[in-house]
């Protein structure tokens, strides 16, 4: 069976971190050092600069010359006003020329627990977790106190309890920070940055999904092995071979670049990419060199497509409309059998990613969550 793990290092000021099964990365994150900029899951005391009603939304400055969009329900239009101070937290990263998306329903994320402001009252557990004697025991584990929403997640499932009720009381204890003291702090104030990218990296698998995580990191190996001591983590060591070499980071990082994917049958992806959208093309190019363009080889081709595409989503962080251009098949049963088996792809993603419909022209449609 391969082997799954997490490899995080450090390449030119840049951090990153990757999932591999065997000897293949799907999951590539990077995150420059010398950024300034907020991250998905900060809090921070903002002020509002303007209200326009006609897009039913508030510009907020947050700090470090940052500004972000915060759409209003209707009951905000009415208490929303200029120049109010306000807590917001970051819900998606800024865009080309958009600015971050902020919210006011302020949620804390763990491996194991969720709290949130919004959402019914109580405590939830994932419905992924099938057992009821589990989910009894999980709602019993944690007092849900003044906090409105209280979710454990799937990661919960089979993991000693003291690591989830200690989870949930250190989320606790910053909530009521946030809530009763944020208002007191001064305004662009950080009232919370969430966990490095890599540790939310770690957190978005269960644990029987990761074998080890390696870094070659000392700050890295520490903070892990503090934070997750229920994980294998181990320093790398080998200065003659450096990590990164090791598992080909930088080779697939610049692979990940390029507009051109190559398949193993000669076949290959072209992959664009503008601001509304992602479009992938499935292309015979070499796979047919000398051979009849038969409806078995375009369905070969089309099934390794898929595989790829769905590797590409993760490896590239890919997310919102992807139309994929897949090679025509007249027969329906072919047909039917490259959805289902790109549907099973997208399933392995630790990221929402939903196969939508097949237009009349044949392209596929994917959507993707934003991650991070």
């Amino acid at each position: 069976m391969n082997e799954q793990r997490i490899i995080i290092t450090r390449i030119d000021n840049r951090l990153i971190s990757a999932y591999m099964i065997g000897e293949t990365i799907y999951d590539l994150l990077v995150k420059d050092e010398k950024s300034d900029g907020v991250s998905v899951g900060d809090i921070f005391v903002g002020r509002v600069q303007n209200v326009v009603d006609n897009i039913r939304a508030a510009f907020v400055e947050i700090g470090n010359g940052a500004t972000g969009y915060l759409p209003l329900r209707d009951e905000q239009k009415k208490s929303v006003k200029a120049e109010q101070e306000i807590i917001v937290q970051v819900k998606k990263p800024a865009k080309g020329t958009k600015d971050v998306v902020l919210t006011t329903d302020i949620e804390l994320l763990g491996r194991y627990v969720l709290l949130q402001k919004k959402g019914n009252p109580g405590v939830n557990v994932s419905k992924k977790i099938k057992d009821e004697e589990t989910v009894e025991r999980l709602k019993n584990l944690v007092n849900q106190g003044d906090v409105p929403s209280v979710t454990i997640r799937t990661n919960a499932a089979g993991v000693d309890e003291k690591l989830i009720k200690d989870e949930y009381e250190r989320l606790f204890d910053k909530w009521h920070e946030i809530v009763e003291h944020g208002t007191q702090r001064t305004v662009h104030s950080n009232l919370y940055s969430d966990m490095p990218f890599y540790i939310r990296h770690i957190n978005g698998y269960k644990a029987d999904k990761i074998d080890r995580i390696i870094t070659d990191q000392d700050d890295i190996y520490d903070e892990l092995t503090e934070t997750l001591p229920e994980m294998s983590i181990e320093k790398y060591c080998d200065d003659s071979y450096p990590l990164e070499a090791r598992y080909a980071v930088s080779t697939t990082m610049k692979k990940a670049s390029e507009r051109l994917v190559w398949l193993k049958s000669g076949a290959n992806l072209v992959i664009d990419m503008t601001e509304a959208m992602t479009v992938i093309d499935v292309n015979t190019a070499k796979a047919v060199e000398g051979k009849r363009a038969s409806e078995s080889t375009f369905f070969k081709i089309n099934m390794e497509a898929a595989d790829e595409v769905a590797r590409q989503l993760r490896l590239r962080n890919l997310s919102g409309i992807i139309m994929v251009d897949f090679i025509d098949m007249k027969e329906r049963e072919h047909v039917d059998a490259l959805i289902a088996h790109l549907r099973d792809r997208l399933k392995e993603d630790p990221v929402k990613a939903m196969y939508i419909d097949m237009t009349a022209l044949g392209i596929v449609e994917i959507t993707r969550a934003k991650r991070f």
